[in-house]
């Protein structure tokens, strides 16, 4: 199950080409999930941004789609079941989800991912200290 403030479970990706990709080997860099292809679109003309704040974006797809940034394929639903339509999935290098929702536009994900980015995981309070 995919959930805020927990990890991404190890499932299996794979590339259009069939390649497998395992979840747990995309960690290090923060990782961005889209599924709207013009969101893709908006992202891959920002790549130096999210290069500069260490984050990959792929477009997740049931199938293989035309897209600006790599497709990572999800033939058993596991993630994009996860992932409402115009939703995105913004995990840290730990592949901790921190966003997992709507958003407007490729400066809202950018923001994100800057928030993110900007995350100590010593230095934030555990979600039940926050009140």
């Amino acid at each position: 199950m995919v959930r805020l403030r927990t990890p991404l479970p190890p499932c299996r990706l794979w590339t259009p080409e069939g390649a497998k990709v395992y979840l747990p080997d995309l960690k290090g860099r923060i990782l961005v999930l889209v599924r709207n292809p013009g969101l893709a679109q908006a992202l891959a003309e920002r790549q130096e941004e999210l290069r500069e704040l260490s984050a990959q974006a792929y477009l997740l797809a049931h199938s293989p789609a035309a897209s600006p940034l790599p497709v990572l394929l999800d033939p058993e639903g596991t993630l994009l079941a996860a992932l409402p339509e115009e939703g995105v999935l913004v995990a840290d290098a730990y592949l901790e989800v921190h966003h997992l929702g709507p958003a407007r536009d490729a400066e809202e994900v950018l923001a994100w991912v800057g928030f993110v980015a900007a995350q100590c995981p010593e230095c934030v309070l555990p979600e039940s200290d926050w009140t």
